[in-house]
Order: structure tokens, then sequence, then C-alpha cells
């Protein structure tokens, strides 16, 4: 599918199923759904050669890590932008965490690889986690000033990772800005690229 074509029937999905414009208020599932998977280049600081090259990276860590461990790989988070690698999770196996990293540094297009490790939660605190991460989810839709489909959210234990390439450091202070207004958050790590020059 060529990229104009695919941009268009993504906005034709969201204009028929996610009507977000109409209503303030949105499912947990529509919360929960990474936008920049739905959007994609309608709404994204970077080309169509980039956002490939960097699917291509995460997909090619993610089948790695689990192919090595299935559990401990989908502890670990992963995320690429511009060739420059994020992992983060809850994990506390060192020998697995240094798999991941070494994995991310030897797979061909990648610039840099940078890791947030937490220590694994107590029990039950997956379910407030992902209520936290639909709370922000449905904070950024909301405002129709920052372009919160770039803007994805990680939740440990309270602890909130916000990942993305946003359009201006407007809109990663107002992200962060709307993290923090949601309760049980005890902190926020900014990990938002700003635009480029």
């Amino acid at each position: 599918m060529r990229p104009t074509l695919k941009v268009l029937v993504c906005l034709c999905f969201v204009a028929l199923f996610c009507p977000l414009s109409s209503s303030p208020a949105i499912s947990l599932a529509q919360a929960l759904t990474p936008w920049g998977s739905i959007y994609e280049v309608a709404r994204d600081e970077r080309s169509v050669a980039e956002i490939t090259a960097d699917k291509k990276i995460t997909t090619t860590i993610k089948a790695a890590l689990m192919q090595k461990d299935g559990k401990l790989g989908l502890a670990v988070k992963t995320y690429c932008f511009l060739g420059r690698v994020t992992l983060l999770g809850q994990l506390s196996d060192e020998g697995f965490k240094s798999f991941a990293v070494s994995t991310a540094k030897k797979t061909s297009g990648v610039r840099g690889v940078t890791t947030y490790w937490e220590a694994p939660g107590k029990e039950g605190t997956t379910t407030s986690d992902l209520e936290i991460a639909a709370k922000i989810r449905t904070a950024l839709v909301a405002d129709k000033n920052i372009s919160a489909t770039q803007v994805e959210c990680e939740v440990f234990g309270g602890h909130v990772y916000l990942l993305g390439m946003v359009r201006s450091k407007r809109d990663a202070a107002k992200a962060v800005a709307h993290a923090k207004g949601v309760k049980g958050v005890t902190s926020v790590t900014s990990l938002l690229i700003p635009p480029r020059k």
C-alpha cells in the first residue's frame, strides 16, 4: 500500500470508528490503544521510511527477546524512535537485562540504547497501572491543543514513563502535567523527543 493511500485509510478508519471529537469520554479499550498504530503517518513527526525502519528494529528486538524467554520477553517494553532504542520494564533478572541490551545494540540500524528498569512490583499493581494509563490517555485525548496521538505511556507501580516524538516542547510539558494530575501517579519520567530542527 502506498504511503498516501495508507494515510487516507487510517484517517477513514479513525473517522468511522473513533469519533473522539464528538464525545470527550472514551472507552477503556480506546484509552489503552497505542494511537500511533492507528494514526501512524498522519500524526507522526517521522517520515514513512523512518517509521518503517523503527518498526523493523522494534520487531526484531522483541522477537529475539521472546525467543530467549517468553515471560521475560513480555516484561521488556521496546520502543524505537529514529534508530534510538528504549528498553524499559519491571525486571530483576540481570542476565536477561544484559541480553536485552546486547540484542538491541547489535540490531541493524540501532544508533543507541537506553534502559529504564524498575523492580518487579507487588501483586495486583498491574490493574491499577492499567487504570492510570487509561486515565492519562483520556486526559491527553481530551486536550485538543496537544498532539496526544504521538504520546505513549508505560506505568510501573505508579511510576509513569511518557514516550514518543512530539511536535513541540510545549506539548511535552503539557503531557507531563496531565500525567502528574492523575490520581495514583507517584512520578513521571518524560522520554518525549522534541521536534527536530
